[in-house]
């Protein structure tokens, strides 16, 4: 036990960003010396100060005796094989949720049998401590679809639309993207298309949904695919024989792509980043591209004075995270209800809640816009995708197909 311990502490030591990474709490070591190191570690790291034995002898000056001397400091520096990391994680993850289930069950050995809904309620909580087990999906496929496309890693990755292409060139690595619309305009049928393109160009979209299940995500998904009536997707055994057909093609379909969607309640950003690091050691030699669904649903560590600061401290974290992991990170966004008081109802920069970080940290800014939203007897069904702000590029409007009933979005120019 003590020396699984050790062993991640000099993981820490040789690489500072995984303190950033881990979703390791000081509770989860078991011997307190241990424990005062790894306090000390994530208070360094959070100031932005380099983790390393001559930061953490000073920062433990008054007690280094009692942590061991200099030599017990020196010395955790030669344990740990960083390549390892993710392997002392989970054994350490499963270690303490061992201890944590035996302390539950003695602590309620001595209670009324009615009461044992409570216990379940516990440990419940320690279970979903760690990381869950990710799906398998067919590599095999995937890898020789993107050995076509090893030879354009300077160029963007695709977006599935071309007219939004031509604005944007594509998701970039290290980019933070914005994509933010009123409620129910097509948020979140906009991300399923992005992921499903990102996904069939060989990539690998890692997706974030605060909000909406897993089940509900994939529903739409093959909804989308098979173009079958999002409401009649909820019960698929009523649809018509023909559909069907096209229910279960929508689903091969997807069984060969690659791709992840992360529904725990809650999620936080170092959550996230532990996720991700899992993902591009899964299947390393592909690209990854992260979608967050949606910003202000992400939970802050911290303790913020306003919702200004909370906004701020998350949308830096997006930046961050995109470049530390070099990949595109695309987050929706709500827009705040002063777009309704104008007559033009597109949005402006403005119209973000806690606009001015979110502007700020973003490398592009996307809003949605469709007339049929506002004028209920339109029968227009295209939806504009509004690139508001462009750092390295033009900003301007593509205007697209969208199917309401169904959530497939395609290119005016592909027989729409």
């Amino acid at each position: 036990m003590m020396y699984l311990e050790k062993q991640i502490l000099g993981c820490f030591l040789k690489d500072n960003t995984l303190l950033k990474d881990t979703n390791i709490t000081k509770h989860f070591f078991q011997d307190n010396t241990n424990q005062l190191i790894y306090e000390s570690m994530q208070k360094l790291s959070k100031e932005g100060s380099a983790v390393d034995k001559v930061t953490l002898m000073a920062d433990n000056y008054e007690h280094l005796e009692k942590l061991g001397g200099v030599s017990f400091i020196e010395n955790i520096e030669q344990d740990g094989d960083i390549e390892n990391f993710p392997d002392y994680e989970k054994k350490l993850t499963e270690q303490f949720k061992k201890r944590s289930t035996e302390s539950i069950l003695k602590s309620w050995l001595s209670k009324d049998e009615k009461e044992v809904h409570q216990l379940l309620d516990q440990l419940q909580k320690v279970e979903e401590l760690g990381y869950e087990e990710e799906n398998d999906k067919n590599q095999t496929l995937m890898k020789l679809h993107d050995e076509a496309y090893q030879e354009q890693k300077t160029v963007g990755i695709p977006t599935g639309l071309e007219s939004l292409d031509n604005l944007l060139g594509g998701f970039h690595n290290t980019s933070s993207y914005i994509l933010a619309a009123r409620p129910s305009l097509g948020k979140t049928a906009t991300m399923l298309k992005f992921v499903k393109e990102v996904a069939e160009y060989g990539a690998v979209p890692i997706v974030f949904s605060l909000e909406m299940p897993e089940e509900s995500l994939l529903r739409r998904m093959i909804a989308t695919i098979g173009e079958i009536n999002l409401f009649l997707a909820r019960n698929p055994s009523q649809l018509i024989e023909s559909k069907k057909g096209k229910w279960q093609e929508a689903i091969n379909h997807l069984y060969k792509l690659d791709f992840e969607i992360h529904d725990k309640p809650m999620q936080t950003i170092p959550y996230m980043r532990s996720k991700i690091r899992q993902a591009k050691k899964k299947y390393e030699g592909k690209q990854i591209v992260v979608f967050i669904d949606y910003l202000t649903l992400i939970q802050n560590e911290g303790n913020f004075n306003s919702d200004h600061a909370k906004v701020s401290d998350i949308s830096a974290n997006l930046k961050a995270m995109a470049k530390e992991y070099d990949c595109p990170v695309i987050t929706l966004a709500q827009l705040s209800r002063a777009v309704e008081q104008r007559q033009d109802k597109r949005p402006m920069l403005s119209d973000i809640r806690e606009s001015g970080s979110i502007e700020q940290d973003a490398d592009a800014v996307l809003f949605l816009y469709r007339e049929s939203y506002y004028n209920k007897d339109s029968d227009d069904n295209t939806l504009e995708i509004i690139v508001a702000k462009h750092r390295d590029g033009p900003t301007g409007t593509a205007t697209v197909y969208y199917n309401k009933a169904t959530g497939k979005i395609g290119d005016l120019s592909n027989d729409y």
